[in-house]
């Protein structure tokens, strides 16, 4: 009886508290589900679809956070806002919004194929900031001077060569070629669509250090330091003097604006001064020539950041130091090392006198051993890095070698973001057309190799077509540094403490109706995170923006130089910036023609149009969904 009354009992509680949650939910569910607007949220979001297609990401961004507010359970707002992050460089946001999106629709195929190629994409961005592998192919093509410049038979130059050549540099467009037994400087200026000749006498020149576009530094055999001015409009050079260095210089890299590293071949030590006082700072040999019966012979530096590699000729080695500390990043052996250059991805070449090349990734020593990448190269003395891909000239200056940058791996990731779609008709046929810009990092494989490309737009394949020309080099550039700093008129530096400093501004100008800029300048005092820097890669791709570095007083690091040089950017060491060059970004127009049944049905996928294109073995995807009849019309 007793169990039976207890067991009543627990009954009676089970039964009152159950009646008890089911009324707390009817009396409380009208206050919990949050209010839905569905006309507001319809609105917002086909704002949020208007400003994508203008590439005004934050601004559309802004919108679908107003959509999801208006009604929570408007699912496609998280498709569209995994394209618009993607676009940002933002990766994990826009695959965490694309699973949000199939977490409902679940079934959608389409959405799961772009979202298994994000998460490709995003793999091979981070791939790249750590390579195994050196990630380009090189293929030289010998060409004497006067075919290699366009410079006239009868010139000097072309049947004569130059007495002895020093070590050459490339800057803009510009190579500038020290004749240190000849006494001369010859610059090469190759921007001008045909080659233009600029000399200078001067004694025992032997390597020129661009500051600018308009300045360089000049070294002599003697120590002596020179201050070029560079006028390219009238093709001249004015030197300056500025002191010496108390050095006999085979080489020398600038490390900042503030920092010089010379290679005393004679003095047997690596010497670092301070600019513009030229006082001695510090000096660095290897511990090792202490035990070797070999001195030490530095023939050739060459900066990457705050890396510099050092080449030992007498001992046949090569050193990767730390500016900061002097300490020991790298060491390894290279036959008879003549001149040093590193890559854009990082990667230290090492010309010797054999006329082979040798390639490595000094920057966590990753690559094992110092795999040969060309030989053949006869009497090859220096080396230099130009936008289009390394040079190399032979000791009397008339044989020149060029090699393009040809993918060598299976990572090979290209980035266009499509906007500005219109519809043209014609004879009751619609096309669209889209614009799109493309980094300038791949413009040589765009023009010389026609793009091939695929469209799909409701799970058919389409013609398309894709023509592309010269984007003009026009466009805001943008300074960011710590503190106020002098550049040329009408310019401004925008203040950025910190890296985030600098997204803020992007978006305010965004949000503002502004362009984006078509070159970032980053004061090299403003630190990229590490987690930051493959987001804001891939950032720069997608929006075709070159990342130019401003060296103050302080090198760049390591990641923050590959960020740059990946985009073609420039490095500057002078204290003043008159002139950026231009970008030379490429304009994709895009031609799809349309069904002639037009009218989209279902989700935004069902819209999306996809586009393939193909250059080489770089691979451009982008997704856009398109309603016809929200496209304006031409």
């Amino acid at each position: 009886m007793i169990v039976s009354m207890r067991s009543c009992r627990a009954s009676f509680l089970a039964l009152i508290f159950c009646l008890s949650i089911f009324a707390g939910i009817a009396f409380a569910s009208p206050a919990a589900l949050p209010t839905v607007d569905r006309e507001a949220a319809e609105r917002s979001f086909l704002a949020a679809y208007d400003l994508f297609l203008q590439n005004r990401i934050w601004s559309c961004l802004d919108r679908l956070s107003e959509a999801q507010r208006q009604n929570t359970y408007y699912i496609d707002t998280y498709y569209l806002k995994a394209l618009a992050m993607r676009r940002l460089g933002r990766y994990p946001d826009a695959m965490e919004a694309m699973r949000a999106y199939l977490e409902v629709r679940r079934s959608d195929h389409r959405a799961q194929i772009v979202l298994e190629a994000m998460q490709g994409e995003w793999r091979l961005l981070r791939e790249t900031l750590h390579p195994r592998q050196i990630l380009s192919t090189l293929v030289f093509r010998g060409n004497a001077l006067n075919s290699f410049f366009d410079v006239p038979l009868h010139h000097p130059l072309s049947f004569s060569g130059m007495t002895g050549l020093g070590k050459i540099s490339a800057f803009g467009g510009c190579i500038f070629t020290p004749d240190t037994l000849g006494n001369n400087l010859w610059v090469f200026d190759t921007v001008q669509g045909s080659s233009r000749t600029m000399q200078m006498p001067v004694d025992a020149p032997v390597v020129v250090l661009p500051l600018s576009q308009e300045e360089a530094l000049l070294l002599q055999k003697s120590g002596d330091l020179l201050s070029i001015r560079i006028n390219r409009t009238a093709g001249t050079l004015s030197p300056r003097p500025l002191g010496r260095v108390d050095a006999n210089v085979s080489d020398a890299a600038t490390v900042s604006s503030t920092l010089l590293a010379v290679a005393d071949r004679t003095g047997q030590a690596v010497k670092f001064y301070n600019l513009p006082s030229l006082s001695g700072v510090a000096e660095w040999t290897p511990k090792e020539s202490e035990k070797s019966r070999k001195l030490f012979e530095p023939v050739a530096v060459a900066a990457y950041g705050p890396l510099l590699a050092v080449a030992d000729r007498g001992n046949g080695v090569v050193y990767v130091l730390d500016s900061y500390t002097l300490a020991l990043r790298d060491r390894f052996e290279a036959p008879l090392p003549r001149d040093l250059e590193w890559g854009n991805q990082g990667e230290l070449y090492v010309l010797s006198e054999n006329g082979e090349m040798h390639a490595r990734y000094p920057v966590n020593a990753r690559t094992a051993g110092v795999p040969r990448v060309v030989s053949g190269m006869k009497d090859a003395w220096s080396i230099a890095w130009t936008n289009e891909g390394p040079v190399v000239v032979d000791v009397s200056g008339r044989r020149w070698w060029n090699s393009r940058l040809f993918p060598g791996h299976a990572a090979s990731i290209g980035m266009v973001a499509l906007r500005d779609p219109w519809i043209e008709g014609k004879k009751g046929e619609e096309t669209l057309f889209l614009r799109g810009k493309v980094s300038s990092v791949f413009r040589d494989f765009v023009l010389n190799t026609p793009p091939s490309s695929e469209a799909v737009w409701r799970d058919e394949v389409r013609p398309s077509q894709i023509a592309e020309a010269s984007a003009g080099g026009k466009g805001a550039t943008f300074f960011y540094a710590p503190t106020e700093e002098s550049v040329g008129k009408e310019r401004r530096v925008r203040r950025a403490a910190v890296f985030g400093d600098i997204w803020a501004d992007l978006a305010a100008e965004s949000r503002g109706g502004g362009e984006m800029p078509r070159v970032v300048v980053l004061d090299t005092r403003i630190e990229v995170p590490d987690n930051q820097a493959p987001l804001f890669l891939s950032f720069l791709l997608h929006q075709g923006i070159r990342l130019d570095l401003w060296a103050l007083g302080r090198p760049a690091s390591t990641v923050l130089t590959y960020l740059s040089r990946s985009t073609l950017g420039n490095t500057y060491y002078s204290n003043t910036l008159e002139a950026v060059p231009r970008n030379d970004e490429i304009e994709w127009l895009v031609s799809v023609p349309l069904p002639p049944e037009t009218v989209p049905f279902g989700y935004p996928t069902d819209a999306t149009l996809s586009i393939f294109a193909t250059v080489d073995m770089i691979r451009f995807n982008d997704w856009i969904p398109i309603w016809p009849s929200l496209v304006k019309r031409k």
